[in-house]
């Protein structure tokens, strides 16, 4: 297929990458040493020149940088969930051994290393890039502009500008009105990992192609990463010391609760291993009541062994999806926390949570002027739509039989490479 359009979908969790051609799309395989894959987990994983050690560390991405941080025999900095980061103003660079890198550094980097196990790099010399971007960053109070600003240096750093930014539940309809004929009212729902996202479109498809008129989009920074952080706040955080107390002075105070909120948020508890924040743990841990959990926790925190304890949390999340009980088993330290947990109680954790995507999700029919009614069809992709209670919300609210998937984590980046092709026309 001739390229007319390169569409990249830089996700929370993993990055896709798919060229188009008139009416086409396909998604580019990614190879690495640990074998072949259609998405790159958004993981980097770094290490010092083994010939320079002044030199830049030398990085890996995706399964390479697992498989490199899983078998390290010296250092390693693990670097995930950057896409969260995008919309904070905090952030302005982090140090990785003695060298500092910028939040587009570090996609830059991902987003190189994932052209170079794809063939891409000719696909970009011919084509225009489309990249994806949610409704809404995720993030306290994220700064919309600042985020998109990063992302498209990111890009550029990498080699091209996007020569457009495109919504990415507005591309995911693309990518369904390839699927249909006729005149649907379609509710899109991008349903990832630092995101969910909604669009109402209308999708007008026949033999000569397909029409898309967008009405409406919301979004909010909920999804598979607030899953996770129910996971370990509820089911990990206890065995650690959550709920103790320390003794500072003559008075026993609560150990304090931020600690184990950064604690079970994966791009938050990836940064404080850092000599400010381990301080102030350490003297709380100096007179903790229950010393030897809050050193688990101490542990993980010193060791960097967070991605452990959360792909033993994906492990759970994703037995979650086809079974009504999972078994979670982790090792921190002196700690071994080792429980069944239940969908039932899963589905306890994340209620609140669901309920605010739920909120969205009516926002956009509100915006758009339009009922659950006149919906004909809910398209759900992303990897946080195989969860049974978010299926369970969608199917309440508009009819298990309207509910329609497939792709899900593929479907963002052919249609933002659709949206390349054509101007306004799939």
């Amino acid at each position: 297929m001739q390229p007319l359009s390169v569409g990249v979908d830089f996700g929370t969790s993993n990055t896709v990458i798919a060229v188009a051609g008139q009416g086409q799309a396909a998604v580019l395989s990614v190879a690495g040493r640990t074998g072949i894959a259609t998405a790159l987990p958004s993981i980097l994983c770094f290490r010092p020149d083994e010939r320079n050690a002044r030199d830049r560390p030398v990085s890996s991405a995706g399964a390479d940088a697992i498989a490199d941080y899983i078998g390290r025999t010296g250092p390693a900095r693990l670097v995930q969930s950057m896409k969260s980061f995008l919309g904070s103003r905090s952030f302005v660079e982090t140090r990785i051994f003695s060298h500092m890198y910028t939040l587009d550094a570090l996609i830059g980097t991902l987003l190189n290393h994932l052209y170079d196990s794809t063939s891409a790099r000719d696909s970009l010399a011919q084509a225009p890039l489309v990249a994806g971007r949610p409704i809404r960053f995720a993030g306290n109070s994220p700064d919309d502009a600042l985020a998109q600003s990063r992302l498209i240096a990111a890009f550029t750093s990498a080699g091209k500008a996007p020569s457009r930014m495109g919504l990415e539940p507005e591309a995911a309809a693309y990518a369904f009105a390839r699927r249909v004929t006729g005149r649907h009212l379609v509710l899109v729902a991008d349903l990832g990992g630092g995101t969910s996202d909604f669009s109402i479109v209308e999708v007008d498809s026949n033999e000569h192609g397909s029409k898309i008129t967008p009405l409406a989009q919301t979004g909010i920074g909920i999804a598979g990463d607030r899953f996770d952080y129910g996971i370990v706040y509820n089911a990990v955080c206890p065995a650690l010391g959550m709920g103790s107390e320390f003794q500072p002075e003559a008075k026993r105070l609560p150990i304090p609760l931020w600690i184990y909120s950064n604690f079970s948020s994966w791009h938050q508890l990836s940064m404080m291993n850092n000599r400010e924040t381990l301080r102030r743990i350490i003297d709380v841990l100096r007179t903790a009541v229950d010393r030897e959990a809050f050193e688990g926790l101490v542990h993980v925190i010193r060791n960097e062994e967070g991605f452990s304890l959360f792909q033993a949390v994906s492990r759970v999340k994703q037995t979650l999806t086809s079974e009504t009980s999972a078994r979670l088993r982790f090792k921190a330290g002196p700690v071994e926390v080792d429980r069944t947990v239940t969908r039932a109680e899963f589905e306890h954790w994340i209620a609140e949570d669901l309920s605010s995507v739920g909120a969205t999700m009516d926002q956009a029919l509100s915006i758009a002027g339009v009922s659950r009614s006149q919906i004909t069809r809910v398209f759900m992709t992303g990897g946080s739509a195989l969860v049974p209670a978010v299926r369970e919300l969608f199917a309440r609210k508009f009819g298990s039989e309207k509910l329609v998937g497939g792709d899900e984590f593929s479907s963002v980046a052919q249609g933002l490479a659709l949206m390349g092709v054509g101007g306004g026309n799939a």
